[in-house]
């Protein structure tokens, strides 16, 4: 797995790319809360909204990479208390770019160590 400094992980699949929000950014929502998320075959650019998540802490779900909606996670749109697991897949992407640099697990945890 891989992150972004959107707090977002990717992970490769035989099609292309998962992405989920990590548990930091996971760590942000509230008890009552709404998910928004990009549509199958939109295309998306790496730094542009894929979705957002409507909670008393609001944020927007950033795109780490550009790429086509193959599917999103309806399973997370129809019971949204699933997205407050960890490893929970969002939208996956094909035909991948990747405009923007990803960290490893240990490089994204000092910049979460420094948001402390």
């Amino acid at each position: 797995m891989r992150y972004s400094k959107d707090h977002c992980w990717v992970e490769k699949t035989e099609n292309g790319v998962k992405i989920g929000i990590t548990d930091y950014l996971r760590s942000k929502i509230c008890k009552n809360f709404i998910i928004n998320l990009c549509d199958e075959d939109d295309e998306i650019r790496a730094g542009e909204i894929m979705g957002d998540v409507e909670s008393c802490d609001w944020f927007d779900i950033i795109a780490p990479v550009s790429g086509r909606v193959l599917r999103v996670n309806d399973e997370v749109l129809e019971n949204p208390s699933l997205l407050l697991e960890s490893n929970v897949w969002l939208a996956e992407f094909t035909d991948v770019s990747y405009t923007q640099p990803l960290m490893s697990e240990a490089e994204y945890g000092k910049i979460i160590e420094n948001m402390s």
